[in-house]
């Protein structure tokens, strides 16, 4: 039963790599575009989090492909090394996403201190 359906699981886990990694890639296009320091720092923990994603994705195929001891314990490591930046990411988005209003109000006096 495991040879019929580890090619789906290893799709599966492609298509997540890839949407994952993408998604990183744009969050890290943001965070580069972006001026203000606080959504700065929002991009940085939402490309964290999605890279951490790909970690994920990308161990679960490996394990998937190649079933050795070797495989299982990198596969671990990366495991835990994505759960650390996924947690961080999830941390560090709820408390800036607490600064907007009062990044907004900073750049909007900014603004009006420019006009005048």
């Amino acid at each position: 039963m495991w040879n019929t359906i580890s090619p789906y699981l290893a799709s599966f886990a492609l298509a997540v790599m890839i949407i994952s990694l993408v998604l990183t890639l744009y969050q890290v296009a943001r965070y580069f575009r972006t001026n203000r320091d606080v959504r700065r720092a929002w991009y940085r923990a939402r490309g964290r989090m999605m890279f951490g994603i790909f970690l994920i994705a990308f161990s679960f195929n490996q394990i998937i492909q190649f079933t050795n001891l070797v495989t299982y314990l990198i596969c671990a490591v990366l495991i835990v090394f994505a759960a650390a930046n996924i947690s961080y990411g999830v941390r560090a988005m709820r408390y800036f996403e607490q600064h907007f209003a009062a990044e907004d109000r900073a750049w909007a006096e900014l603004e009006k201190e420019k006009k005048a």
